[in-house]
């Protein structure tokens, strides 16, 4: 977090006006898009920034309503930020900008054509929307809502595409983010869709002919090209498991920090169109789902805090070997080897094992094996105990644990380390909390396991002075946690509350109950005079966890997520009055509090 990887930008819904449609090649159509909102404009009285895309792989959100009214698709504008309300109608799909001209006042994406059979209705929202584009028809975008800062001490890069990845790729050969020489791998289904692009003297591109999400052609290629003396970037956009080699290949053989890593799949082939669709929010892109049944999900658990994947991927193996590797029973391990084969989390070649489909997601896509192994996991089984709490009012987690969740991320490092990973989202939205300039005099005092979080994004958007030193309050695990992602910087840690003008709690109440939150809230009110509480407070209708996310808060805390008026009585609770809100957008409001008194 010392060096955030991505610059946040506005979030901005805007309407853009087809200038051209053309096709530059039998597998990819260019739309160039202009219009006055892609200038600074005025909507309802709130002045909105001009468009701006400055990094590569940016991802601009496109906005369609086949089949319906587009106004029912749109997100609601605020000033700060946009909220995504349910829609029947709503289709997005996520691309690159492939050229952006300020100058001109243009936009361009380009999108692979999958079919040239007239059938629309064999395609994806995206490309039939194009395929009938006219110059003059409008088009709403949103984004991009944040830019990837390439690794600075880079000097060379790797890049991994295919054909949903070529935009990005073409503009990073353009603008020449890292000054030295490329080396690409490019996959195409058909050679009719290898383009002409700018490499410079010193890159090398290598196509690929493949069927889409043909990972072992990619892997392959990629295993041909010789490393670059010092520091690589490495980038790579596709289909989901298409891409498991390549993750698997920089992380051992070319052993580069994670930090230095930017692989994303885009789409997967279980999809009838690969569309681009880019990883949004954070969400997991691990492919396929794993879990077929509550059993299933117990076996693969029980593989991953075994080791048992682990085991098999570091070369292969019979059953009697893993089993002796592992200290079980060959008699005993073997139904558990069985139900793993069946859900492709294992495979048998005659008598050896190897690590299947599933598998590879697991070892390479952390995000997929929280949901067995980790605080998600944990999360997940006490609802063991949720028929039991539902009538009692009793968080099913302190029926199954003897504590609460608050206490228990409190008492362990890793725990609370992944509830500042969640709390990262907040890095979206600091363009928003940036503008309500009247909140940051003096220096701010943060908690919570978003505090590092909005601490160093809105020192680095300007929004606390020069002159002012961000503080951040925690103790014991916590504040180790916090004080090791916020590195070498310039916050000072504090067991105790300082006097201040203003203290934000940062993601500070959904993981406590009730009579937890109001004691946090009120801690502060001695020593400050405002209380800035940064919180989810309505659901985001993009996340497809919405639901799940509500039944787990239930299970955690007793309640499902609070809403605006649910925070402002803890506040009240606590000694406070909330005295102005601002929606920040994807659900997340600012509630501006002073003392009851």
């Amino acid at each position: 977090m010392t060096q955030s990887r991505l610059t946040p930008l506005p979030i901005i819904l805007r309407r853009l006006v087809v200038e051209s449609n053309e096709l530059v090649n039998p597998r990819l159509r260019r739309v160039r898009l202009g219009g006055e909102e892609l200038g600074a404009f005025e909507r309802d009285g709130v002045l909105f920034p001009a468009f701006a895309s400055p990094g590569f792989d940016d991802h601009v959100k496109l906005i369609f309503a086949p089949g319906g009214d587009i106004a029912d698709a749109l997100p609601v504008q605020r000033a700060h930020g946009i909220e995504w309300t349910a829609s029947p109608v709503r289709e997005s799909r996520d691309y690159t900008p492939v050229e952006v001209d300020a100058d001109a006042g243009t936009i361009a994406f380009d999108l692979v054509v999958h079919s040239d059979s007239g059938d629309r209705s064999a395609v994806g929202p995206a490309e039939a929307w194009a395929a009938a584009a006219r110059p003059g028809d409008d088009l709403w975008i949103v984004g991009p809502k944040s830019s990837t800062v390439v690794p600075p001490n880079a000097t060379w890069t790797l890049m991994v595409a295919d054909e949903t990845g070529l935009p990005a790729v073409r503009r990073f050969l353009t603008e020449r983010p890292v000054p030295g020489p490329v080396r690409a791998v490019l996959a195409v289904a058909d050679p009719v869709a290898q383009q002409v692009l700018p490499v410079g003297p010193d890159d090398e591109i290598t196509w690929v002919c493949a069927e889409p999400g043909d990972g072992a052609a990619l892997a392959d290629a990629v295993a041909g090209i010789v490393p670059l003396d010092g520091a690589p970037y490495i980038w790579g956009a596709g289909e989901s498991r298409s891409l498991l080699p390549i993750r698997k290949y920089v992380k051992r053989e070319l052993a580069v920090p994670k930090r230095d890593v930017d692989i994303t799949g885009y789409w997967h082939l279980r999809e009838l169109v690969p569309e681009q669709a880019a990883a949004d929010d954070g969400a997991p892109t691990a492919g396929p789902a794993v879990v077929e049944s509550p059993v299933t999900w117990f076996a693969v658990r029980a593989a991953l805090r075994l080791g048992l994947i682990e085991a098999v991927d570091a070369g292969r193996i019979g059953r009697a070997g893993l089993a002796r590797r592992l200290g079980i029973p060959d008699e005993r391990l073997a139904p558990l080897v069985d139900l793993l084969i069946a859900c492709r989390v294992l495979s048998a070649d005659g008598t050896a094992l190897t690590v299947g489909e599933r598998g590879d997601v697991l070892l390479t896509d952390d995000h997929a094996r929280e949901q067995f192994d980790g605080v998600r996991a944990e999360q997940i089984l006490a609802l063991t105990e949720l028929a039991e709490c539902l009538p009692a009012a009793e968080p099913a987690w302190r029926r199954r644990t003897g504590t609460s969740f608050a206490r228990f991320a409190a008492s362990d490092a890793a725990v609370y380390a992944e509830l500042i990973e969640d709390a990262e989202r907040l890095q979206f939205l600091i363009p928003a909390l940036a503008a309500l300039s009247a909140l940051w005099t003096g220096s701010p005092v943060f908690f919570g396991p978003g505090a590092v979080t909005l601490a160093q994004g809105l020192r680095t958007a300007g929004a606390i002075g020069p002159g002012a030193v961000p503080t951040v309050v925690a103790q014991g695990a916590p504040r180790a946690v916090l004080e090791e992602a916020a590195g070498a910087g310039d916050i000072l840690f504090t067991d105790d509350w300082p006097r201040a003008q203003t203290a934000i709690a940062a993601c500070a109440l959904a993981h406590c109950e009730d009579e937890e939150a109001v004691a946090l809230l009120a801690a502060p009110r001695p020593a400050v005079r405002r209380l800035v509480i940064v919180e989810s407070t309505s659901p985001d209708a993009l996340s497809p966890r919405v639901a799940e996310d509500a039944v787990l808060s239930l299970a955690l805390v007793g309640r499902a997520p609070r809403d605006r008026e649910q925070l402002g009585r803890l506040a009240r609770d606590a000694g406070w009055r909330v005295v102005d809100e601002a929606a920040l957008g994807w659900g997340v409001s600012a509630l501006v509090c002073e003392p009851a008194e």
